[in-house]
């Protein structure tokens, strides 16, 4: 093997390490995302849950005004 051709070897092994840190990166960036999307939507059930009873308490309290009328 030439002089060239080890240096051209030895400049795509470096690419080679770049783009394995990079996709490494994306990989930990997209976890990230998805763990922050799971949160949202636990959240957002939760509050629509909370909303749901307290949505039930406000009509129990109708049905108790009603009858008492």
């Amino acid at each position: 093997m030439t002089n060239e051709g080890m240096w051209k070897e030895l400049e795509l092994s470096e690419k080679v390490k770049e783009l394995k840190k990079e996709l490494k990166k994306i990989k930990q960036d997209k976890k990230r995302g998805e763990n922050d999307l799971e949160k949202t939507i636990d959240i957002l059930t939760t509050d629509n849950d909370i909303k749901d009873y307290e949505i039930g308490l406000l009509k129990e309290k109708i049905k108790e005004l009603l009858k008492e009328k």
